[in-house]
């Protein structure tokens, strides 16, 4: 599979391990933020495994209601990695009806300035009477 180059200064990986990724599914929310903070850029992260859609829909869903309620949480901290730029979210068929659904970590942003706002003494003392 060839991921596309999107709005990194680093190149993509040129192929992702699928079977790498499915080893070590993220089943809560605190597991995939933990294997989000862990990757390397370019590290790829299952966070589903099947119809996301369908077995997020509380009508739908043949998932216990833990895991669904689980399974939501998931996907909505995927879907918020993904809107502040750590992660693309891509899905792969691995079979009839059924995807894996991939985070792949994206090299953070290079600091340009100083890591700690440095105050700026004189400017906003009170003159002194």
């Amino acid at each position: 599979m060839l991921v596309a180059h999107l709005t990194t200064h680093s190149p993509p990986p040129l192929r992702l391990s699928i079977a790498e990724a499915l080893t070590k599914i993220a089943l809560t929310e605190n597991e995939f933020c933990d294997h989000v903070t862990d990757a390397v850029p370019g590290e790829v992260i299952a966070y589903h495994v099947g119809m996301l859609a369908a077995d997020r829909s509380l009508s739908v869903s043949t998932l216990p209601e833990g895991r669904r309620i689980e399974l939501n949480a998931v996907a909505n901290r995927a879907l918020q990695l993904s809107d502040a730029g750590l992660v693309h979210l891509l899905q792969r068929r691995v079979g009839s009806e059924r995807f894996a659904y991939l985070a792949v970590v994206r090299p953070q942003p290079r600091r340009t300035g100083p890591a700690m706002a440095q105050p700026v003494l004189g400017h906003y003392l009170p003159e002194a009477a």
